[in-house]
């Protein structure tokens, strides 16, 4: 089992009974991100936009998972880094003109990391684990979060 990381790269292979398989890149830590229903609904309906896209482009389907790719390309195929950073900045520049976002709102691709993490539960050691980097460090750049502590002793 060859487990991938971007959202571009991943298949059914990494769908498991409890959770998404992740191969963090860089020299993070694999993990297995467990089910909650936003997640199982997101996997869902990117499986169910892929069926559509298969069928209506006369695809024929892989039979083997780690060859069915999640996310795929227009064209039934699998989608490059490019096309997925060209429809990505597609999504914010009508975000924009939609008044959905503002220009001050603007995000990247990797800032979807800095929210994760930023938004797990728990101690720091806690969002480090979940985020799979080794090094602690790491946490400095990705954790944006403004810890709440007790007042010095006088």
């Amino acid at each position: 089992m060859t487990p991938v990381s971007p959202l571009f790269l991943l298949t059914d292979e990494n769908e498991l009974a409890e959770g998404v398989l992740t191969n963090r890149r860089k020299g993070s830590r694999d993990n297995i991100v467990r089910w909650i229903p936003r997640l199982r609904a997101a996997w869902d309906a990117a499986k169910a936009v892929r069926s559509e896209t298969w069928e209506r482009k006369r695809v024929p389907v892989p039979i083997r998972a780690d060859q069915r790719f999640l996310i795929i390309a227009a064209t039934g195929r699998q989608l490059s880094k490019s096309g997925l950073d060209t429809a990505f900045q597609r999504l914010i520049v009508q975000a924009i003109e939609k008044k959905v976002l503002t220009e001050e709102q603007r995000f990247g691709m990797h800032d979807f990391k800095r929210k994760g993490i930023t938004d797990t539960v728990g101690t720091r050691a806690d969002k480090q684990q979940a985020s799979g980097h080794k090094d602690e460090s790491m946490m400095d750049v990705y954790d944006l979060s403004v810890p709440t502590v007790n007042p010095s002793a006088e």
